[in-house]
């Protein structure tokens, strides 16, 4: 007996599933079966792209199964710009519906409950760091790569959503802000250098802020939390009116540099924060001020630079520095952990919490989760990341948990000031 032509389409089903993913990922716009999206191909119409605010644009390609050419389709995406966004495609994902979807009255809730099979496909660098063109499709000496290597992932919309925003992070970006960030630190860094060498009492006093000894690494640890004190300043300049940004703070202007970013410092005290200014206050309170002026001049335009890059909300830039700067593990009794890695633990940790209703902020804000030696705050980033998620998926405000989070539900600790400082600032830019 012949099977009846289905009566769903696949622009129906794609049309579809841009509906429950726009009531699951609320800050991102969805669009489906769109066409004027690419710079140079006015006449290519996507099946779905997610774009996001500092985030790169995901390609969304679909067909029932079996799906032949929906492999190729993905892949083809992968580097192409999109119309007013400043990052280009970075990850592509091939997703194959049911064939028993094409036969449901309900498209939407045949979609909501069924079983989808899909993988994701990016392009890697000689390096292995991720990246693409933001001119070509295929930029000379990438490889593609695809996850998982063989076979298909499959979960609901509800999976599909979190994979989307998890390779929605602007990998190439983050890489290029990561590698700026450094030179700029090692920079400074030899600044200090020099100044312990006929002024020896100062870098043991920085030390031992940072519970460790003055050695080479402990100074770049020093500059990098500097560092990363002037990124956030960059970002809270455009959160709150009495914040000014760097320029007007320590730029090529200022008299006296080392005197107004501390007095600006202790004005985000007076707000909060911490966990990120009071050790960087402190440093920097340390230095000579010649010595400090020179510091912060290289140091602010590095966080301008990285600013411009636009990825200094990424959770995991911070991190990635951390890792950078600590060659000597066995000396640190550090172990970073991967991303990816923290991103599994906790969805495996926070599926386990059962008859939490995450539609209730409230509810969400009794919860205590701790972790006890947290380094870069990686794994309590994942976790807020997963809770931040199913609430929003139930309808919720993320924002609007922010708040509680911080202030109520995460617990980090370490016996190294400066990975509170790392967790702090990774925490707050969730």
């Amino acid at each position: 007996m012949t099977r009846p032509t289905p009566r769903q389409t696949e622009p129906s089903a794609n049309t579809a599933l841009a509906e429950l993913l726009r009531g699951m990922l609320s800050d991102c716009r969805i669009r489906a079966e769109h066409t004027r999206l690419i710079a140079g191909r006015s006449g290519l119409q996507l099946d779905l792209l997610m774009t996001a605010p500092g985030r790169a644009p995901v390609a969304v390609e679909a067909e029932y199964l079996p799906a032949h050419t929906v492999e190729p389709e993905a892949t083809a995406r992968l580097g192409l710009s999109v119309v007013e966004e400043s990052h280009p495609i970075e990850a592509a994902i091939a997703l194959r519906y049911p064939q028993d979807l094409g036969y449901a009255d309900d498209l939407r809730a045949a979609m909501t409950d069924a079983e989808l099979s899909y993988c994701v496909f990016t392009l890697r660098a000689p390096d292995g760091r991720g990246g693409c063109s933001a001119v070509s499709p295929a930029k000379e000496g990438e490889r593609l790569h695809r996850f998982p290597t063989t076979g298909w992932l499959t979960g609901s919309v509800a999976d599909l959503a979190d994979l989307m925003r998890l390779v929605s992070v602007p990998q190439h970006a983050v890489d290029a802000a990561a590698t700026a960030l450094e030179d700029g630190i090692d920079h400074a860094v030899t600044i200090l250098h020099d100044m312990a060498a006929h002024r020896p009492a100062i870098t043991p006093r920085i030390a031992r802020l940072l519970g460790m000894s003055d050695v080479y690494q402990t100074r770049r640890m020093a500059c990098a939390i500097v560092a990363n004190a002037l990124i956030f300043h960059e970002r809270l300049a455009g959160m709150h009116t009495t914040i000014k940004p760097l320029r007007l703070v320590c730029g090529p202007s200022a008299t006296n540099p080392q005197d107004a970013i501390l007095a600006a410092w202790s004005h985000i005290l007076d707000i909060n924060y911490w966990a990120i200014f009071a050790i960087a206050r402190d440093i920097v309170a340390q230095l000579p001020p010649r010595e400090a002026a020179r510091i912060l001049a290289t140091l602010r335009e590095t966080a301008q630079d990285i600013t411009t890059k636009g990825v200094t909300n990424a959770h995991d830039l911070t991190g990635r520095i951390f890792q950078r700067l600590i060659a000597d593990r066995k000396y640190l009794a550090t172990f970073y952990t991967l991303p990816a890695s923290a991103a599994l633990l906790a969805r495996l940790a926070v599926a386990k919490l059962h008859g939490v209703d995450w539609a209730d902020a409230e509810t969400i804000a009794t919860l205590r989760i701790g972790d006890f030696a947290c380094g870069t705050g990686a794994l309590l980033s994942a976790v807020y990341e997963q809770i931040a998620n199913r609430h929003e998926r139930t309808g919720g405000d993320p924002a609007r948990l922010h708040p509680a989070m911080m202030e109520e539900v995460l617990y980090g600790c370490d016996v190294m000031p400066s990975a509170i400082h790392i967790t702090g600032s990774t925490l707050s830019g969730v």
